[in-house]
């Protein structure tokens, strides 16, 4: 593995503050006996910072308690942990039934078949585990906005469309609300699914200030014709479409989607 002396550091691919507020979600799990995979991976950012919280706080080996995984796992540079190769077909490389904590930060967005991934988290928990999924937030008002005038999400653009390898080299293909990240985490089998958030953006509240009244007054509408017209509908979708309307999802950078085996 690659060293990671001073000057080579370790770099996080997605943003600092997601890899922070997972790790905050995840510590309270961590004991002995417990298994954290960090799917992918990337260069080993959240496997390095979930491994100096173990050894420093808790004194147990980072290898006893993560394992990581990529589709490019030569890439990881966090030598106190292995880093196994997701495979073409992107089954993940774990027995079923045996990890209890399975993260993926930012990964879901480049996945070309997300209700596949999201059936494979499934399988490799164990009973009572518990998935973790960052993703970022396209329903905030940055990415409403954008995509009204653009047409593109936050942090989605054009594509290279003679590109080979749009997973890695081209960014995001994929976006996805939180509401149907819920629902693919739902059709896999999970059995409930909550939200997170990491930051919340200035930029944001700034445009809920502006915008409102008339978002307000459109959620009113929809949220009585929904009712009005598919009652079993609304009623079984409540506590997400609540969440979905809140206003830390109005204004927050990344959804973290936690869904429970």
């Amino acid at each position: 593995m690659a060293d990671t002396a001073p000057g080579n550091e370790i770099r996080p691919i997605s943003h600092r503050s997601t890899n922070d507020k997972v790790l905050q979600l995840v510590m309270p799990l961590i004991k002995s006996g417990i298994r954290v995979a960090d799917i992918g991976a990337g260069e080993g950012f959240f496997s390095q910072l979930l491994g100096g919280h173990v050894k420093a706080n808790l004194g147990i080996q980072p290898s006893a308690v993560i394992s990581a995984c990529d589709i490019f796992p030569e890439s990881f540079r966090y030598p106190e942990v292995k880093c196994l190769w997701i495979l073409p077909d992107g089954r993940l490389p774990y027995e079923d039934s045996s990890i209890d904590v399975a993260c993926s930060l930012e990964v879901i967005e480049h996945v070309e078949d997300q209700f596949a991934f999201t059936r494979e988290l499934h399988r490799i928990l164990r009973p009572g585990g518990l998935a973790i999924i960052s993703t970022p937030n396209i329903l905030n008002l940055n990415s409403r906005w954008r995509n009204l005038h653009s047409g593109f999400a936050t942090l989605f653009d054009p594509l290279l469309l003679s590109s080979t390898d749009p997973v890695h080299t081209s960014g995001h293909i994929n976006p996805v609300s939180y509401y149907y990240l819920a629902y693919q985490l739902r059709r896999a089998g999970f059995e409930s699914t909550s939200v997170a958030y990491d930051r919340f953006k200035d930029s944001a509240r700034f445009l809920l200030l502006l915008c409102g009244p008339m978002i307000w007054i459109g959620n009113r509408l929809f949220r009585r014709r929904l009712n009005a017209r598919k009652k079993d509908v609304a009623t079984e979708n409540a506590s997400i479409l609540k969440e979905m309307w809140s206003l830390k999802m109005l204004t927050s950078r990344s959804v973290i989607a936690l869904a429970t085996k």
